[in-house]
C-alpha cells in the first residue's frame, strides 16, 4: 500500500475518531442538561410543596386564633362597665405610633388615616380595654406567625452555609 494510501486512511480515521468525540460530548452534555433540568423541576416541586403546608400551618394558626379571639370576647362581654382608663391615659397611648401613612400615587396627603377616620383609642372601660388588647395580640400572633412560615420558606430556599 502506497504512502499516500496510508495518509488517507489515517486521516479517515482520525476524522471518524473526531466526529465519534465530538458526539459523544455533545451527549454528555445532553445528559447533564438532562440532570440539571429535573433537579431544578425537583426543587421546584419541593418548594410547592413546602410552601402549600407552611400555607396550610398558617390557616390552622390563623383559625385557632380567630377561636381564640371568640373565647375572650365571650369572657369580655361579662367584665364591668367601670371606667379604668382616664382621658390622659387615653390620649398618651392614641399617641403611640400616630405617625402619619404615606399617600399612595395618585392620592392627596391628608391627615393620617387614623385621624381622618377618627380610629384611635376611645375606650375607658374594663371591657373596651380588654377588647383592644384581646384585637391587638391576635393580630400580632397572626403577623408572627405569617412571618415565621415565609422565614422557614426561605430558610429552605437558601439554607445557611456550613461550616468549615
Amino acid at each position: 500500500m502506497s504512502i499516500l494510501a496510508q495518509i488517507i486512511i489515517a486521516l479517515a480515521i482520525f476524522a471518524a475518531g473526531t466526529a465519534t468525540g465530538i458526539k459523544w460530548h455533545a451527549g454528555q452534555d445532553a445528559r447533564a442538561e438532562l440532570a440539571a433540568r429535573e433537579l431544578r423541576e425537583a426543587d421546584a416541586r419541593q418548594q410547592r410543596a413546602l410552601g402549600d403546608r407552611k400555607a396550610t400551618e398558617h390557616l390552622t394558626t390563623v383559625a385557632r386564633l380567630a377561636t381564640q379571639l371568640g373565647d375572650a370576647r365571650e369572657h369580655i362581654a361579662s367584665l364591668s362597665d367601670d371606667q379604668c382608663l382616664d382621658a390622659d391615659t387615653v390620649r398618651v397611648l392614641n399617641a403611640i405610633g400616630a405617625d402619619s401613612v404615606r399617600a399612595a400615587a395618585g392620592e392627596s396627603a391628608g391627615a393620617p388615616a387614623a385621624a381622618a377616620t377618627g380610629t384611635g383609642l376611645r375606650f375607658s372601660t374594663e371591657q373596651d380595654t380588654a377588647s383592644t388588647i384581646a384585637q391587638c395580640r391576635a393580630a400580632y400572633a397572626k403577623v408572627a406567625s405569617q412571618l415565621n412560615q415565609i422565614l422557614d420558606i426561605e430558610d429552605a430556599r437558601h439554607p445557611p452555609a456550613v461550616a468549615r
